[in-house]
């Protein structure tokens, strides 16, 4: 019986420190990515349908819409979802999306 117990507390042990191990590997995995859309978005109504939709869209971290120079930023998960994948997202809500290069931000 003494064996037993031990056996079973060895075991309880094992599997712990493997999901423990399994769990740091998939974060470590995770990867994020940023990327701001120009679009045609251009009143209010039109930032709510965004912000209504897009951070339901797969591997979408953080969404922020920005009305007065027409742009969309999101953070992603690039296990989840591509910056292509996010951009027909916004175009299925009737907008257009265009990436801005990080040099065309800064103008």
């Amino acid at each position: 019986m003494k064996n037993f117990v031990k056996i079973m507390i060895v075991a309880a042990v094992a599997a712990l420190l493997s999901v423990s191990a399994y769990a740091q590997d998939n974060n470590k995995k995770s990867s994020v990515a940023e990327v701001t859309f120009v679009s045609s978005i251009d009143c209010k109504n039109c930032v709510k349908k965004v912000e209504a939709n897009i951070p339901y869209e797969k591997g979408v971290k953080d969404l922020k819409v920005n009305l007065d120079n027409h742009t969309i930023y999101i953070k992603y998960d690039t296990n989840k979802t591509t910056k292509e994948k996010l951009a027909e997202a916004i175009v299925k809500l009737g907008y257009t999306a265009v990436e801005q290069t990080k040099d065309e931000s800064k103008k």
